[in-house]
């Protein structure tokens, strides 16, 4: 007798179903940790003067029309901070100067403080470009924990089609 294939149209369409939403959860799992890898390291390698720059470094998790997750690090350029004037200023302007100017890094128009030199004696990449450099540094291997979640979705749970002899 020859080998025959059984298979359940229902059970095999609910089951690869079952495999893309595991699959899409374990990569948005993945996108998650590199959202926050990522945010971590701008706080790490941002210049530290009030610290409301490295306050408002952040990540938001928003849904796109499909209902997918997307996960965006971001710097709340609406921060204000109150100088020994009493004049209040926006992070805005000081961010975008800082991350293109401040050396190393940046164009090298301004240099490190003294907190963002102790801090980068410290250890810490500081210095100017840190929102790119910390997502060039962040999403090292993302698309192999990406690919790791895919096959591990799709190895796990019985199959909708069988062998019988």
């Amino acid at each position: 007798m020859g080998m025959q294939m059984v298979s359940n149209p229902r059970m095999l369409e609910r089951r690869l179903s079952q495999i893309g939403d595991r699959a899409t959860r374990g990569v948005s799992a993945v996108l998650r940790r590199a959202a926050i890898r990522i945010r971590d390291l701008a706080k790490d390698y941002a210049p530290v003067h009030t610290g409301l720059l490295e306050r408002s470094i952040d990540y938001a998790v928003v849904r796109d029309g499909m209902r997918r997750n997307m996960y965006i690090v971001y710097i709340d350029l609406n921060e204000t901070k109150v100088n020994g004037k009493g004049n209040v200023k926006e992070l805005g302007d000081y961010a975008l100067l800082i991350h293109r100017g401040l050396a190393p890094y940046g164009t090298g128009r301004w240099q490190l403080g003294k907190r963002s030199a102790a801090k980068r004696a410290g250890g810490k990449k500081v210095g100017g470009r840190f929102l790119a450099r910390a997502a060039e540094d962040g999403l090292d291997d993302i698309l192999g924990e990406a690919a790791r979640e895919v096959r591990r979705a799709t190895r796990s749970g019985p199959s909708a089609v069988g062998v019988r002899r």
